[in-house]
């Protein structure tokens, strides 16, 4: 299949994990299956999407084990990737016509090992002008010297025009460096506030002294990034937190990965602990693992995530759906990745009314313990989904660590 081409689009449907969606025959979104720990099983929407699938194999990163592309979408539709053979490749890339176009290189050789890890894993887009686009990218570094990894964030400055990227200044880098392990929960995730700040998502890079708060710095939190200005923790007790999305305005989410099971999807609030490695809802690897939780099965002394999944689903990227245009029942709704799972997990939420808006973190109490998980929609995709993104006219794409790159609008869209 050459680079570029669309493929039929396909209706998915019989939402379920065990097995992925029937590609060649469309069905529809009936009787959907709920992992989110006690609740009901929804109604079903008997809503179609249409998927269309684009070759991005030029953009994995790694051999065997590959890992697909980091996502940002600009105004007009042009999309930004971050990977490719390099690992710190930047691309941009119009699904429409053509291949991706490659933009600049932000990782040297001797900045990352040769481990799919090692890749760019967000873009944040800033700013944008018709000539230019300010950006801000995420991505673990090797010091080779200490032999250690770091979580970097750099600013980039996207020349449209050149069409070329120059590295700028470094936002953020955390510490401690962490000697590399078999597990290197990296998460840097990021989510753009204005022009000047972000919110950064720090995993524990499988880091032994995790529960060691003295220690730990950095490590396990969501932090409040700005240009030229230490980064201000906003949370902490996070394992691999792979998603983070703001709700209308208002609500700061965050997917993120527990130990066999325990997956979570958090509020945050800001000075809050979220527990690990002290409780998770899962279960840990063996007695061999880089750490033992305390307690399992329980979040008692810590604030709890909305919902959970067991067994693990391996959530990554979400967004939210557009309240607007052609999304109809959709709309508003969390639109989730998994790597395990091999699907799209679609979160319906109940919100209070008077929740009030701003930087996600600094919300009422009394209205956040009102934000409830409604429903949850599990629609099988049969591969590893490791960004999504929503464009300005509503279209949601996905990356995937097989290489392709999934097209998703509502069936009725034109």
């Amino acid at each position: 299949m050459a680079l570029g081409v669309l493929v039929a689009p396909v209706a998915l449907g019989s939402p379920a994990v065990a097995a992925p969606v029937d590609m060649a025959a469309p069905v529809n979104l009936a009787a959907p299956v709920n992992l989110a720990g006690s609740l009901k099983p929804p109604a079903s929407d008997r809503r179609d999407l249409r998927v269309e699938r684009i070759d991005l194999r030029s953009a994995l990163t790694g051999t065997g084990a590959t890992r697909g592309p980091a996502l940002a979408a600009l105004a007009d539709g042009t999309l930004l990737l971050g990977g490719g053979p390099r690992g710190g490749t930047v691309m941009a890339f119009n699904p429409q016509m053509g291949l991706p176009r490659v933009l600049g290189n932000l990782l040297t050789a001797r900045e990352r090992l040769d481990d799919s890890r090692f890749a760019i894993t967000d873009i944040a887009v800033l700013n944008e002008t018709p000539d230019r686009a300010d950006l801000l990218v995420s991505y673990p570094r090797y010091q080779r010297g200490q032999r250690c990894v770091e979580v970097v964030v750099t600013e980039v400055a996207y020349d449209r025009k050149a069409q070329r990227i120059a590295p700028g200044p470094a936002w953020f880098t955390s510490e401690p460096c962490v000697p590399v392990s078999a597990v290197q929960h990296a998460a840097g995730r990021l989510l753009a506030i204005d022009s000047d700040t972000a919110y950064l998502t720090i995993g524990d890079l499988g880091y032994p002294g995790i529960g060691d708060r003295s220690r730990r710095g950095d490590l396990g939190t969501v932090q409040r990034i700005s240009r030229g200005a230490p980064g201000v923790r906003v949370s902490q007790g996070h394992r691999n937190a792979q998603g983070i999305t703001l709700v209308d305005g208002t609500w700061l989410l965050l997917s993120e990965h527990g130990p066999r099971g325990g997956d979570e999807l958090n509020l945050i609030q800001g000075g809050r602990d979220y527990g690990w490695p002290f409780v998770t809802l899962g279960e840990p690897y063996s007695v061999g693992d880089y750490v033992i939780p305390e307690r399992t099965g329980t979040h008692t002394g810590y604030t709890p995530p909305l919902t959970h999944w067991v067994p693990s689903i391996a959530p990554t990227a979400v967004v939210q759906l557009p309240r607007t245009g052609d999304w109809s029942a959709w709309r508003g709704a969390l639109l989730m990745g998994t790597l395990r799972a091999q699907s799209l997990i679609r979160i319906d939420l109940s919100l209070p009314a008077d929740g009030g808006s701003g930087t996600g973190s600094a919300v009422g109490e009394d209205a956040a313990e009102k934000v409830r998980v409604a429903r949850v929609t599990t629609i099988p995709v049969g591969q590893r989904v490791r960004d999504v993104a929503v464009t300005s006219a509503g279209v949601v794409y996905a990356t995937t660590d097989e290489g392709d790159l999934l097209r998703i609008t509502p069936r009725r869209a034109p």
